[in-house]
């Protein structure tokens, strides 16, 4: 409400309270991470990695990416959802692809009913993607600017 005898000390008091209730729901962002995703020492290209707290009890939050044809990848901070926070994470690396061509799937929508229709093949080893045990990979992410992290998975023992 305005008041009447001074409405533009009321106006300026509405538009702080707006402020402070914009700033207090904002959600976390996150940090930043880039890297490259490796297999046998070669880009792994389209293939998913979903970064998980490596202590479960822990609520420093996790993302999913893909990787592009050279295997890079990017977390960018982003305000409409928690994003990484510094700590240790498990990452977990799949890559589907078609089991007769070896192919990604096209369009890549469609990956989730094709895996579900056993028309698709992990080429990742499964004990990099398979939730049942947990992930050799471990990567620590500290504040800031996480440049040249580097997922590698290998398909020898």
């Amino acid at each position: 409400m305005i008041s009447r005898k001074n409405p533009s000390r009321s106006l300026c008091f509405l538009l702080f309270l707006l402020a402070v209730a914009f700033v207090g729901c904002k959600g976390r962002s996150g940090v930043h991470v880039s890297g490259q995703a490796t297999m046998d020492g070669k880009p792994l290209d389209g293939a998913t990695l979903e970064f998980f707290p490596a202590d479960q009890a822990s609520r420093i939050g996790g993302d999913t990416v893909k990787t592009d044809a050279q295997g890079n990848f990017t977390i960018a901070p982003d305000s409409r959802k928690k994003g990484l926070e510094p700590g240790t994470y498990g990452v977990r690396v799949s890559k589907w692809v078609d089991k007769k061509t070896g192919k990604l799937p096209d369009p890549p929508e469609e990956a989730e009913m094709l895996k579900a229709a056993n028309m698709l093949k992990n080429v990742v080893p499964s004990r990099y993607s398979d939730t049942a045990f947990e992930s050799p990979i471990k990567v620590e992410i500290k504040p800031g600017k996480n440049d040249n992290v580097e997922i590698k998975v290998s398909t020898g023992k």
